[in-house]
């Protein structure tokens, strides 16, 4: 596992908010350890707590193999090969300590609904929950949105919180960017943020999936989860809307560089930024 996770602090401005809203954007858990994950959501103490996709691992592992043959262009081909095949050994050799473990998200989920309110969505990884996923899921009082909303208050703010799957129900998504009030989103892959939802204005959309680009030059994280070289969505906020995570998890042997695991915490505010001189 990578070093201990840092806090990353995000202002949004929106002019439905009344009073400020502290949100804590958990994503990319994959049921890796996350003790300082939780500590950090102790300290900041959140009005929410979004986790947009990626807390468990329920896929098949065969998907994720790299398909060359659908890989257009030659050099991305090779790369994104020899990185699988490297990543793959060096987890057979020494990632046992960092192998997941299904009772590390069900700890998370347990302290964290604690600590704030809890709003889930479901990521790529997640194709099918179990159904003691779903009974400890209802236990901890976590509101799992699967292509499905709800309507909470959250300090004196009419919120219309929604989860899109990556398994994904554009109808669904349509129908919820109609209703009237604050519209956050949970959505685990930020390109569908680009294909589907950024026409429809929704107030804020919380994604992660990317990684940061597990490893980051100047900035820029270099590959995103589906292989592609210097992805635009790789972390930060874009369109004073889409706000992306870097993640909470290192599920590679090969480790992030310049890429800390992150907390991502976003104030929503009515109020302009001062500038300073």
């Amino acid at each position: 596992m990578a070093k201990q996770s840092v806090v990353t602090e995000y202002t949004i401005i929106n002019e439905r908010i009344r009073s400020d809203i502290r949100i804590a954007l958990i994503s990319d858990l994959h049921e890796r350890r996350s003790l300082d994950i939780v500590n950090i959501l102790k300290e900041q103490q959140p009005d929410i707590i979004a986790v947009a996709g990626d807390t468990f691992e329920r896929y098949d592992a065969d998907k994720f193999k790299p398909n060359i043959r659908q890989r257009k262009n030659p050099f991305r081909r090779i790369i994104i090969t020899i990185v699988y095949y490297i990543n793959y050994i060096l987890m057979k050799l020494f990632g046992r300590k960092n192998m997941p473990n299904k009772q590390y998200s069900y700890q998370f989920l347990r302290q964290a609904s604690s600590i704030a309110p809890v709003f889930m969505s479901l990521g790529n990884h997640e194709e099918t929950l179990t159904d003691e996923d779903y009974l400890l899921i209802k236990q901890y009082g976590i509101h799992l949105l699967d292509n499905e909303d709800f309507e909470t208050a959250v300090r004196n703010n009419f919120m219309i919180i929604g989860g899109l799957s990556s398994d994904y129900d554009e109808a669904w998504l349509y129908r919820f960017s109609k209703k009237d009030g604050f519209r956050l989103l949970l959505c685990h892959e930020p390109e569908l943020y680009e294909e589907l939802a950024r026409d429809m204005k929704f107030d804020l959309v919380l994604s992660g999936h990317n990684h940061g680009g597990q490893v980051r030059i100047f900035g820029r994280g270099m590959v995103s989860s589906g292989g592609k070289l210097f992805p635009k969505y790789h972390r930060g906020v874009f369109d004073n809307c889409l706000v992306v995570s870097a993640g909470c998890s290192n599920t590679a042997s090969i480790p992030r560089w310049g890429n800390p695991r992150e907390v991502v915490m976003i104030t929503v505010t009515n109020k302009k930024i001062e500038k300073s001189a």
